[in-house]
């Protein structure tokens, strides 16, 4: 079944009377439900406008976007677009409203109507989600770039959406925060059945997604399991992007006469090449 599906999708921004944007051109795609789904894309590629049309903060000049067959022009039911689909966004400091961290995770459910008692269930869900139960009574500012992530994810599951929508929410952490904030949506996708959208331009989270959707100029230009997508290394270069760093040793190393395979995507079968040949 299809989580979302866009047809034909375009958004321009307009900046003045003689100045637009074409951010999204043309796109079309279906993200299946239960499925991690990777997006790259050089700055102004136009992937972090897509992240914004699958829930309805903002709507496509043309096309249509449907979230498990809700259309989301239609403003009778875009509340519902968006309790299905809950996104995390670059900087946790900005989507905190709360200084006691169960309150903070609370907010959102409060929002929805939920129950308070059921509240109280979902706030200690979906910190033991993300293995922060045992700041529940504590400040988020205290916190480090990764737990404040971590945090926000909190926040968003809490209202149990179907969709968890990650926009470069990696980008201002270290490479531990990092590491702990995919860990989580990992989790969340193989343990939940959550479908995931990860926007990076990390190119070692992308190698782990299911599928990697590349875009250039606001156009999805390559799409498919993300070993045959790393192999096609120039046009990824022509797409201003790089390879992970063990797909580009193998390249270098066949560049010298040492065939180890392009398809190389991580250190370990990097190490599994090169042994036969020592």
């Amino acid at each position: 079944m299809s989580a979302i599906e866009l047809k034909n999708v375009s958004f321009s921004y307009v900046l003045s009377e003689t100045e637009i944007v074409r951010a999204v051109r043309n796109v079309s795609l279906e993200i299946e439900e239960g499925s991690f789904v990777a997006i790259v894309g050089h700055n102004g590629s136009g992937k972090s406008t897509l992240a914004k049309l699958l829930n309805g903060l903002l709507i496509p000049d043309k096309g249509t976007v449907k979230v498990f067959g809700i259309d989301t022009k239609e403003k009778s039911t875009i509340y519902e677009v968006r309790k299905n689909v809950g996104m995390v966004f670059q900087n946790p400091d900005n989507q905190m409203v709360a200084s006691i961290i169960e309150d903070d995770i609370a907010f959102g459910p409060e929002n929805l109507g939920v129950k308070r008692e059921e509240i109280v269930e979902r706030v200690d869900w979906a910190l033991s989600q993300v293995g922060m139960l045992e700041h529940k009574k504590g400040t988020p500012f205290k916190l480090s770039g990764g737990q404040k992530q971590r945090l926000a994810i909190a926040g968003i599951i809490a209202m149990k959406p179907k969709v968890l929508v990650l926009d470069e929410s990696t980008a201002m952490l270290d490479p531990q925060g990092r590491a702990e904030v995919m860990r989580v949506a990992h989790e969340l996708n193989k343990k939940e059945g959550m479908t995931v959208i990860c926007i990076t331009h990390y190119m070692e989270e992308a190698l782990e997604a299911d599928r990697l959707i590349v875009m250039s100029d606001g156009k999805v230009v390559l799409d498919n399991i993300p070993k045959l997508v790393f192999a096609q290394s120039k046009e990824l270069l022509d797409y201003k992007l790089t390879v992970p760093l063990a797909t580009q040793a193998a390249i270098e190393l066949e560049n010298l006469g040492i065939s180890v395979g392009k398809d190389v995507m991580n250190k370990e079968e990097l190490v599994e090449r090169l042994c036969p040949l020592l």
